[in-house]
């Protein structure tokens, strides 16, 4: 079976851009975890987009074959020919602009396996806005997410944000109204932000896969944010750091499943853990970076576990034999 793992930031991507070095460390942590959970499956061979700029990953990877991008036009042309000669397509791709959903929708028109959620579901997932909407409907606890035109009155301190956002890309911290006029002449459009409070606590994330309105908990981590200038800055995960009363993450995930029932195969959920409980900030409907742990945490192959998924249509029951949580070390966004 031949597998396109296209890991957008070190595939090519970004072949006409300069890549942040905290961008390609998360991608690359990424996806030297995939590539060597499956080249432990039989009868599977990876087939991995690579900017030519790049060196080839660490030892036990260079099994795969690889395909290098050096031009924009070339990466198209490679995504053309190497998805109508594979059998399925892994995407790791941000949201931003819609870079997620795009590829997600041109697989499923080849009629290729997707081994990730819909693109109708990275659809609604890739805004912060939708994601918070549809939760509430399902009566799922969230931090209060706002358009601009439906915030006012403002109230200080607060949290901007991108809708389409990744990571801590673009967030600002903002104390004041003097604060928020300053902002807000300096952003070309406001629209594309929504609001939220600035809300103390202590922020987590779940690993977690989905399969169509059910969910199961792989782990429970502990993101390693900080204040950075007038935003945050992450700085790092702590896969599993989280052990003690995991019933109670499990409900929240079963409760993300069935109020977003498009939601299929790995995905990450950023919360925090405050003074009213836990509240979901947004859901990431691809490999995140706390996957890079996930194998040393469990004790199993989460790659096998998704494309026993996609072949059988159900969640894998599996006893994990736990391990120590996993420190995963990344640079800042506001460092470069």
């Amino acid at each position: 079976m031949k597998i396109l793992v296209f890991e957008y930031i070190t595939g090519g991507g970004m072949v006409d851009e300069t890549i942040p070095r905290s961008l390609a460390r998360e991608g690359e942590a990424m996806l030297a975890a995939l590539l060597r959970d499956l080249s432990e499956l039989p009868n599977v061979r990876p087939v991995v987009f690579r900017d030519a700029r790049l060196p080839l990953p660490g030892p036990g990877l260079a099994d795969a074959a690889w395909v290098f991008v050096d031009l924009k036009d070339e990466l198209e042309h490679h995504l053309k020919d190497q998805i109508e000669r594979c059998e399925a397509v892994w995407p790791i791709a941000p949201e931003t602009g819609g870079i997620l959903e795009r590829l997600c929708r041109r697989v499923e028109m080849a009629g290729k396996a997707l081994l990730t959620s819909s693109a109708d579901a990275v659809s609604v997932a890739a805004s912060k806005l939708a994601t918070v909407r549809r939760l509430e409907s399902g009566g799922v606890p969230t931090v209060s997410t706002f358009a601009l035109d439906e915030s006012s009155p403002l109230e200080f301190p607060l949290v901007v944000k991108p809708d389409d956002g990744i990571g801590c890309e673009g967030v600002r911290i903002i104390e004041t109204e003097g604060g928020w006029k300053t902002w807000a002449a300096e952003i070309d459009d406001v629209a594309r932000y929504v609001v939220q409070p600035l809300i103390g606590g202590e922020p987590l994330s779940l690993s977690v896969l989905f399969a169509h309105g059910n969910a199961q908990l792989l782990s429970c981590n502990r993101q390693r944010i900080i204040r950075a200038h007038d935003g945050f800055a992450l700085q790092g995960c702590e896969v599993g750091a989280i052990r003690a009363d995991l019933v109670m993450y499990q409900v929240l995930a079963d409760q993300i499943a069935r109020a977003m029932p498009e939601l299929w195969g790995y995905a990450g959920v950023d919360l925090i853990q405050c003074e009213q409980g836990l509240r979901v900030l947004e859901i990431n409907p691809r490999l995140t970076t706390s996957y890079a742990g996930l194998r040393q945490v469990l004790g199993i192959n989460p790659a096998a576990l998704i494309l026993d998924l996609w072949r059988s249509g159900r969640l894998s029951e599996f006893d994990p034999i736990p391990g120590k949580p996993i420190e995963i070390h990344l640079e800042p966004w506001d460092e470069h």
